[in-house]
């Protein structure tokens, strides 16, 4: 690509992805492997409210009622929260917002996650500042992120330091020190490194490929709430 880029556009065009694969979900019906400790960890501190930024079409964000949570998914593409409609079966709510402007008061959830999101948005430090904002105090903040060793590091255009547009949408990478930088502000619980195999996905990655993500797990400090 030549010329400055449009990461906000970029973002944007996960709506055009969603219409693209018109038989059916963008992803595979499972949810994420870890959303499971991600549950755990949520029960073990009872909370009762979440909301899933990036929600998509739905996967991970019944995991999330399946378990009894009161749970909020947002999403950027209507497509996505159209299937994720059909997914959740009025169990949950969903909106149509920037993952990174959502429209609830300061403090008013126990949790938020973010699964598959942060290689999707134009600032990260956005939607870390925008997560931080919606917890309350000792809330949880679970999120992934793909790292440099991720089998789709490289596919598309480069546009910035392990940044590429793909298919007309954005996919960044991240060292752990990026990571951890993102994470200054918090009581960083938890950072693992994590693999697992995902199947095709339609035509837009055609082929089973291998993520490997940061996971992460953080509380705001209690000094600033």
């Amino acid at each position: 690509m030549t010329g400055e880029p449009n990461l906000g556009a970029l973002q944007q065009g996960w709506e055009d992805a969603y219409q693209r694969q018109a038989d059916g979900p963008l992803w595979q019906d499972e949810a994420i492997p870890v959303i499971e400790s991600a549950v755990a960890e949520l029960r073990t501190r009872q909370a009762r409210t979440v909301v899933d930024l990036g929600c998509g079409d739905g996967r991970n964000l019944a995991v999330l009622l399946d378990a009894g949570l009161n749970a909020l998914g947002v999403d950027i593409a209507p497509t996505g929260l159209a299937h994720a409609r059909r997914v959740v079966r009025q169990r949950g709510f969903l909106l149509h917002a920037d993952a990174t402007r959502i429209p609830l008061i300061d403090g008013s959830v126990d949790a938020v996650t973010c699964f598959d999101v942060f290689g999707q948005v134009a600032d990260p430090a956005d939607l870390v500042a925008e997560a931080h904002r919606l917890l309350r105090a000792g809330g949880l903040f679970v999120a992934n992120a793909f790292t440099l060793e991720d089998e789709t590091f490289g596919e598309g255009d480069r546009i910035a330091e392990n940044t590429f547009a793909y298919r007309d949408t954005l996919f960044r990478y991240y060292a752990e020190a990026e990571m951890r930088a993102l994470f200054t502000d918090w009581n960083l619980l938890d950072l693992q490194r994590v693999s697992w195999d995902d199947p095709p996905h339609g035509e837009f990655r055609p082929y089973p490929h291998r993520h490997d993500n940061w996971v992460v797990q953080a509380t705001p400090r209690d000094d600033e709430r």
